[in-house]
């Protein structure tokens, strides 16, 4: 369960935090699929995840189906604000809050490093492909651990501000992502598009039980 919490945690930031963006429509929701070719055979068990992402000028939303549904994440991050972050999780019927997803996000940013950990971005516009009709372009970013990920990104999206102290940045929204992980690599491919955003995907729904990470894990049962 922790190197499931921790794979989620690591696609999240990255399609969440690294991939927020602000688009000229000023809202839409951004759908992929989410695989680990060549991973362990235990996080391969876990099979093809979807993740979400919803976003306006003030916040973003991203919601996660793991296992085929049997775990459900959501993260909801204002913009530019990731201490007010809020997480819940829904595994095996339970319903849980997360109430230090910012203390929790800013530790898997750390481990995993997304781009405030990045120290190079080298773009190649020769290499490029189409993505649900947008054209994007090759990004390679290096990281300071020494990992490389590879981005397609496009320009039609514009990027949105990203944190103060990052010292490279992102041009474009990326719509395909494979990033090294210690599990092995993930792929996060953009299946679907949409300029529109339901109201509640911005809100944490009822019944969820407040907890902190480590309670979570507890009540796993310390999987």
């Amino acid at each position: 369960m922790k190197k499931l919490i921790k794979i989620a945690l690591t696609a999240l930031l990255f399609v969440g935090i690294t991939a927020t963006a602000q688009t000229q429509l000023k809202k839409g929701s951004v759908t992929y699929s989410m695989t680990m070719p060549g991973a362990t055979e235990e996080m391969a068990a876990m099979g093809e995840s979807t993740i979400t992402v919803h976003f306006d000028e003030k916040t973003q939303a991203t919601d996660m189906s793991m296992m085929g549904g049997m775990m459900l994440m959501k993260t909801i991050v204002p913009t530019g604000n990731k201490k007010e972050s809020k997480m819940t999780m829904e595994v095996m019927g339970m319903k849980y809050e997360i109430t230090d997803i910012g203390e929790e996000a800013n530790k898997a940013t750390n481990s995993v490093g997304n781009l405030e950990n990045a120290t190079e971005i080298v773009y190649d516009k020769k290499d490029t492909k189409e993505i649900l009709g947008f054209k994007c372009y090759k990004a390679t970013i290096s990281m300071n651990d020494g990992s490389k990920s590879i981005f397609y990104v496009t320009d039609a999206i514009a990027p949105q501000a990203v944190e103060a102290d990052a010292k490279v940045k992102l041009t474009g929204y990326p719509l395909e992502m494979t990033v090294q992980t210690e599990q092995g690599d993930m792929v996060m491919k953009a299946t679907k598009f949409s300029k529109d955003v339901a109201a509640e995907a911005f809100k944490v729904g009822e019944g969820y039980t407040k907890v902190t990470m480590e309670e979570f894990q507890k009540q796993m049962g310390g999987m």
